[in-house]
């Protein structure tokens, strides 16, 4: 877009260049603190493990479903299972363990 028309467009909207503005300077004020950063990045990471976790669980199950009489293929698919659970477990209460550690550190 070149200038003209971002003006253009400023004067004739002006109420969404108002939310705009009061939308951009709330990101900066949470993006702008080292905390609220890494709060953002640690919620982010934590909805991708539970994800992943979840996907990887339900491979693992389908593999067990489709082993038939191999009982190669039955023992890898149980251990795939036994890791998408363990990975799920630990994803879910990463939260919780953060908290207690954070609540330790504060004294509380």
């Amino acid at each position: 877009m070149n200038t003209k028309t971002l003006f253009a467009t400023a004067l004739l909207y002006p109420s969404q260049l108002a939310t705009l503005a009061k939308t951009a300077v709330n990101t900066l004020i949470v993006l702008g603190s080292i905390s609220g950063f890494f709060g953002n990045l640690y919620n982010d990471l934590t909805a991708f493990a539970v994800a992943m976790a979840t996907f990887f669980f339900g491979w693992a199950a389908l593999l067990y479903m489709t082993a038939n009489q191999n009982e190669n293929h039955r023992v890898q698919a149980r251990s795939a299972l036994y890791v998408a659970l363990s990975g799920l477990a630990l994803a879910i209460l990463a939260q919780t363990i953060a908290g207690l550690v954070k609540g330790a550190a504060n004294g509380q």
